[in-house]
């Protein structure tokens, strides 16, 4: 990019770049800076979390093997856990032993979620990171940036007022779209040529449950179809009072005592590069959202009274751009419960993808599984990582590991390796991962 066009009036300068501040781009920043980095962290918004924050999104999907019986994803994640809990922002995973509330009522796959109070997770994911010393850019948008030798030197940026210049000595990107990546020439891919992108959906959030009431229905119905009111719901579809394809409930009972309901969707694919795409399907989501209100109201016991509280002030967008790295993590390294040598993180998540008309579920009952580092160190840019949602994967699993405690274990996986290399002057894929996984385990992390 030109910087004589672009009008540069201010130019930072750090040894680690973190361009996006969801939680695995708040994960990034604190590892990095705790490694002993300079760590500047830009975000388009007004505060860290993401889709968990301003979009709303929620529990946090469990941190437990496929049993529930074992904790896997520690490290940084268990101790933002133990601090949401201690400011009485959350209900510690360990209490959520699947089929309640706060599991959705699912008796599988979600024993160890976690409830959480977004306003708190705000609060203190933003204290860690000004605690390890990391300076974040808010309203903040990557623009562009420059490279050499496959090397990225510099990210320009704007704020409400001027253009900046930031330059580092590695890059991780936690966009969730792959924007530093894209515009920095590396290897992406989006979605697949064997299916459509995931649906996006808007969370809302509501109070006046009568849970007495709700919990009694789930306890006397344990047949799918009658649990989840998907026989009302077919109904209303047809008659035109049910505007999207979600075929059931989807409310989850949150640490405060609302509910976050997972019911609006896009019900075709939508192009989340695309800012007018992207407004006009919000505009039709919270249309959707009163009609939905109308509906639970009219129809689910113990929902007559309800209030919405708030909905998502960002669409949830599932799936977008991912890079593709030094190794592509598969749907076959999952059901082989692949233990990579190069592991950073250890899940037992299920594949989920939501589709036009319900979610496809496979249930991952065998032994743990892996990411590996590799697929989050870029191809073909030198000094360029990523986390979370744009690690490099094909849509299945990436499709299990999308979900918020796998993408804080990538976090923090990431900041450390891009501490070392900023310290050392190496390649990302230069950095011994014995190093990397040494340092997360002196931090908590579960690698076993």
């Amino acid at each position: 990019m030109n910087q004589a066009v672009l009008n540069i009036t201010k130019t930072y300068s750090c040894d680690v770049l973190v361009c996006g501040g969801g939680v695995s781009g708040f994960a990034a920043a604190v590892a990095a800076a705790r490694s002993g980095a300079d760590v500047i962290l830009v975000e388009s918004g007004g505060c860290l979390g993401g889709t968990a924050t301003k979009g709303l999104v929620g529990p946090f999907m469990t941190c437990y093997d496929a049993k529930g019986e074992t904790q896997i994803i520690r490290g940084l994640f268990a101790e933002l856990a133990e601090r949401l809990v201690r400011e009485g922002g959350a209900i510690p995973p360990a209490a959520c032993r699947g089929g309640d509330s706060y599991s959705g009522y699912r008796p599988t796959g979600h024993i160890g979620v976690m409830p959480f109070n977004a306003e708190v997770l705000k609060r203190v994911s933003e204290q860690m990171c000004v605690e390890a010393g990391v300076k974040l850019l808010y309203h903040t948008i990557v623009l562009g940036c420059e490279t050499d030798d496959a090397r990225i030197t510099r990210v320009y940026a704007a704020d409400p007022n001027r253009v900046i210049a930031i330059d580092a000595n590695v890059f991780v990107d936690t966009t969730g779209t792959a924007a530093l990546a894209a515009c920095a020439g590396a290897e992406t891919v989006r979605g697949s040529e064997d299916g459509p992108m995931q649906m996006a959906s808007t969370f809302f959030v509501l109070d006046g449950v009568n849970k007495a009431v709700l919990d009694a229905h789930m306890a006397e119905h344990t047949e799918m179809r009658l649990r989840y009111f998907m026989d009302e719901i077919a109904r209303a579809q047809q008659e035109g009072r049910y505007s999207c394809g979600t075929p059931k409930l989807r409310m989850f009972e949150a640490s405060d005592g609302t509910w976050i309901v997972n019911m609006a969707q896009t019900d075709e694919p939508l192009n989340e590069l695309d800012g007018e795409a992207v407004t006009q399907a919000e505009i039709a989501q919270r249309a959707q959202i009163a009609q939905l209100m109308t509906f639970l109201r009219e129809t689910i016991p113990g929902l007559e009274n309800i209030r919405l509280v708030a909905t998502g002030s960002d669409i949830g967008i599932r799936e977008s751009r991912r890079l593709v790295g030094k190794t592509v993590f598969t749907i076959d390294d999952i059901r082989a419960c692949r233990q990579f040598e190069d592991r950073i993180a250890v899940c037992a998540s299920s594949v989920d993808i939501h589709g036009k008309n319900g979610v496809s579920y496979a249930a991952h009952d065998l032994d743990n599984y892996t990411i590996p580092l590799s697929c989050l160190i870029s191809n073909n840019i030198r000094n360029l990582l990523t986390a979370g949602k744009t690690l490099s994967a094909d849509r299945y699993a990436f499709a299990a590991v999308r979900v918020m405690p796998p993408c804080i274990a990538m976090g923090e996986a990431a900041g450390i390796t891009a501490a070392i290399a900023a310290k050392r002057g190496l390649d990302a894929a230069d950095v011994p991962c014995g190093d990397v996984q040494a340092e997360l385990r002196a931090r908590g992390a579960y690698l076993n």
